[in-house]
């Protein structure tokens, strides 16, 4: 459970400290204040006090200072909560470890160090070494604590010395990156001819001298033959990453491997308190005299190596997010994630190795824009990176997936041969998975190129189906521990899924239609299996499909309607055949759409099919989903209004995530400073003149200068003025500040065209809110500030671009101030503004939010509003606010409000 159980005793505080000190060599004028601070609770009698993590942390934040002393008392409190859990038997989570990494990472990466704290040396297995807490005991060590960090830096240490064992126990916690861990039994051997190995004797300096005893901070190490041969034999191999842990007993032979391109980050703690032997040899050549390795850094700087370490900490969240998002068919917010991971790793100077990294994720960008139904994207992007990679169980992995784009783009031939390359080429490096999918797409190329080649395709299949049950059942019967078993058998799973599925498709070929619906069958149940863990609606949509489809051949209609139609909110097969168009899945559209099935339906996100075919680009995907449509509501008179209507909003979702996801977003990611709103106002400006169907659909950034708002002494209607608006010529010299008002509607007259009162209460409280904004923001010019605001800014004759736009246009202002009243947050426009501005803020921190409200209530005599004091607060970034009973004036509009409020998740 970590923090909610781990103690930490004021003893263990002092104890750490004092490893602290030794192993981080932090001046006295760091260490000081802390010990003085923590004996003031002997004082006070409190020896015996313990406190959780979080209980210490409070405490300290308080009473001391960033510059050495904040530092130093995080570095103890990290390593005491270590300590302590191991003490207490306690698992350390993965938000715990979190947390003991925050610690460390300010710590070490402050920029508050007049004196760096801590150094790191480079050890014999390759990996720089960060000493964090030092005890040591008649020249052995009694504690130790250490980050080590595996960089994509060619050091891997000597491999003829890489077999090793430690005097105490040691427990290992991953922070990035995957290593490999290999355990041996070791054995003496007389027999020279069955040794593999010798034992040496290591010994340590520290520029003072050398001796077998421990030392903290090295210059060299050196391993000496002791003559005696050993036959050392692999016992176990055990992958490890991200928030695992493991133990290696004292004594015992191991060691870790790590791929030389990548990183990998641990924090290692030698606890003698858990297991000690005085004898703990390295292994080398037989016939070797000595070793000798030096420890310099190369230039390599702890606060350097936390900063690539927490870099790569954020690229695998963003990963792994993106990943999630995958699976559980959320595409939108997958491309968000990959996107910002690309960015990381391409924006970054300290990023490790980041044409690895991008070439990672590019590869899931493929995969992405193929599900998406971007085929030409995707082919662009894997054939690119494909160029660039070695060959590797990687390359191996997007030459399938580009086999798949080229089958869906119905290049059967190119597929074909992409798909030999993968086969053979994960033949030859033994890689079962990837010979697995590869079968399966060689039956399928061979299905869709000939009939004549049905029986090679189904024996092709069935070979797919039975390699992912040898898969499965390898991982089962070694046990499920790790995410790497997991992910064996998710990956076997799928693969023999979509077997089941494509061979029903062989034997429906064939006439067979009593297999057909067998294999259909056994899909579909895999897939109800898998999806209680993984949550791939689309994939399950597809086994519903076939499923359904041999249902149809064998005459049972009605029961496949059931399979078409699945209860919802949920893919549907229509749904999944949009997201991915080929002559193929049109093929099956077609067929649903000839057998009922309901293209009304919602998924999980509040899609539809026809949003899917919009957002694939595919228009005889549209227009088959249309026709669906059209045959459900003949009965309405106006049911191709409608549908155009539909269709047009679809196309809307699609724009819109173009334009502001893959355009507009990547520069607020780069651009954190000044320079990212009128960077992003050129790309949205540039983008709607370069592209004539955006610029019809969204209207452009349009603003009143506040001299002329404050002039006119009302809100003006758009057709009363003509407003200034950004073009690719004039972006950065006419409004350097903009601000965006997000108000209630007031007036109660419907037959009104204005939106404020006869007392005009809204833009006097918006006047007065500029002016007490320009008093709070000297450095803002009133000559060049812009002032947005709908009434005036969207064209009230033809409103839909300016609403349209409304997401994109509220992230090119600099500010945002809500004019609050009882009912704003009651309102959906108003609640919808704040909800995205809320997010904005909270992801970049470039823009600023107010809310402005009442300091004083109304005078009975006077008109409401009239006699009340207003002021600006910040907004809340802590509240939620959802669009739940949230009240519209036209209730035509809820869509549109829903539709704004999903994007506004997609803001961050």
């Amino acid at each position: 459970m970590g923090d909610a159980h781990c103690s930490i005793s004021l003893c263990s505080l002092e104890q750490v400290l004092e490893g602290v000190a030794a192993a981080s060599r932090a001046p006295e004028e760091y260490l000081k204040p802390v010990a003085k601070w923590l004996s003031q609770f002997h004082r006070d009698n409190q020896e015996a006090i313990t406190r959780p993590l979080h209980g210490w942390r409070s405490a300290f934040d308080v009473n001391l200072s960033f510059g050495g002393p904040r530092e130093v008392m995080n570095l103890t409190l990290a390593v005491a909560f270590l300590r302590g859990s191991c003490r207490q038997s306690l698992c350390v989570s993965a938000r715990n470890l979190d947390l003991v990494w925050d610690l460390i990472y300010t710590a070490l990466g402050s920029r508050h160090l007049s004196r760096p704290l801590c150094a790191p040396f480079r050890s014999a297995q390759g990996f720089l070494a960060v000493p964090l807490c030092s005890l040591l005991k008649d020249g052995n060590i009694d504690e130790l604590f250490r980050l080590h960090v595996w960089l994509p830096d060619g050091h891997r240490g000597n491999d003829s010395f890489a077999i090793h064992s430690h005097q105490p126990l040691g427990q290992s916690w991953i922070l990035a990156g995957e290593g490999i861990d290999h355990s041996y039994q070791v054995d003496e051997s007389e027999n020279a001819a069955c040794s593999t190995h010798a034992t040496y004797e290591i010994a340590w300096s520290d520029g003072k001298g050398r001796d077998a005893a421990y030392k903290t901070h090295q210059t060299y190490s050196i391993v000496q033959n002791t003559g005696t041969r050993v036959r050392a034999t692999l016992t176990s191999s055990q992958a490890h990453s991200r928030d695992m842990t493991y133990t290696v007993p004292a004594g015992a032979f191991h060691t870790t491997k790590v791929a030389p391109e990548t990183m990998h980050a641990t924090l290692f703690f030698f606890d003698s308190h858990r297991g000690f032997t005085r004898r703990a040899p390295v292994l080398g050549p037989p016939d070797a005299q000595s070793f000798k390795q030096f420890r310099d850094p190369a230039g390599i700087t702890a606060k350097m190596l936390v900063e690539r370490v927490q870099l790569l900490r954020r690229w695998e969240l963003l990963v792994q997010k993106g990943r999630h998002s995958a699976k559980t068919s959320e595409l939108e917010f997958a491309l968000v994630a990959f996107n910002d991971a690309l960015s990381l790793c391409e924006s970054s100077e300290e990023f490790p190795n980041p044409a690895y990294y991008r070439r990672l994720v590019l590869s899931e960008l493929g995969n992405l824009n193929r599900r998406l139904g971007r085929y030409q994207k995707a082919r662009d992007i894997l054939e690119a990176v494909i160029a660039e990679t070695e060959p590797s169980l990687q390359q191996i992995e997007m030459c399938g997936e580009l086999g798949v784009v080229y089958r869906h783009m119905n290049l059967l031939d190119e597929a074909k041969r992409a798909f030999e390359m993968q086969y053979h080429t994960a033949k030859e490096l033994g890689s079962e998975e990837a010979m697995c999918r590869a079968i399966g797409n060689l039956g399928m190329v061979n299905f869709h190129l000939s009939q004549r080649t049905l029986q090679l395709a189904t024996k092709q299949l069935k070979e797919r189906i039975e390699r992912a049950r040898q898969i499965r059942e390898t991982s089962s019967r070694n046990g499920i521990d790790t995410k790497t078993d997991t992910g064996r058998l998710a990956f076997a799973a799928t693969q023999e899924i979509v077997g089941h599925a494509r061979l029903s498709l062989c034997h429906a070929a064939q006439g067979k239609t009593r297999e057909a619906v067998a294999s259909a069958l056994a899909s579909l149940n895999l897939s109800v299996d898998m999806e209680a863990t993984q949550k791939d609606s689309t994939l399950i949509a597809f086994s519903r499909f076939f499923y359904g489809r041999a249902l149809l051949l064998d005459g049972q209609c009605e029961e496949a309607l059931k399979h078409f139609n699945p209860p919802g909110p949920s893919c549907t097969p229509a749904m999944a055949m949009c997201k991915e168009p080929s002559d193929e899945h049109r093929q099956y559209l077609e067929d649903l759409v000839n057998a009922g099935a309901d293209m009304d339906l919602l998924d999980e996100q509040g899609y539809t099919a026809l949003d899917y075919a919009a957002f694939s680009g595919d228009t005889a995907s549209e227009a088959l989903v249309l026709e669906g449509l059209r045959r459900k509501h003949s009965a309405d008179p106006d049911i191709e209004d409608k549908l155009r209507q539909r269709h047009a909003d679809a196309r809307l979702r699609r724009r819109y995530r173009e334009l502001f996801q893959e355009k507009m977003r990547p520069i607020l990611l780069r651009h954190r400073g000044a320079d990212a709103l009128p960077k992003l106002r050129r790309v949205y400006a540039e983008t709607l003149s370069a592209e004539p169907e955006s610029g019809r659909i969204f209207d452009r950034l349009k603003f009143m200068r506040w001299p002329d708002f404050a002039r006119h002494g009302e809100l003006l209607r758009s057709s009363e003025i003509k407003t200034n608006h950004l073009t690719t010529s004039s972006v950065g010299t006419e409004a350097d500040f903009v601000i965006f008002f997000s108000y209630r509607w007031i007036n109660k007259d419907r037959a009104a065209t204005s939106p404020d009162d006869a007392n005009k209460t809204q833009y006097r409280r918006m006047k007065s809110a500029v002016e007490e904004f320009l008093k709070l923001h000297p450095t803002v010019d009133p000559e060049t500030l812009g002032i947005w605001v709908d009434h005036t800014c969207v064209n009230q004759d033809d409103p839909m671009p300016g609403v349209n736009a409304l997401p994109m246009i509220l992230a090119q202002c600099n500010a945002l101030i809500s004019l609050v009243d009882d009912l704003y947050y009651t309102r959906a426009w108003c609640a919808i503004e704040a909800i995205m501005i809320q997010k904005l803020k909270r992801a970049y921190d470039i823009h600023l939010w107010y809310e402005q409200v009442a300091t004083s209530p109304p005078d009975d005599s006077m008109v409401e509003h009239e006699a009340r004091k207003w002021s600006l607060r910040e907004g809340p970034l802590d509240v939620e606010i959802t669009m739940a009973d949230k009240r519209l004036t036209f209730e035509d509009d809820r869509p549109k409000v829903l539709f704004l409020e999903r994007q506004s998740k997609l803001l961050a």
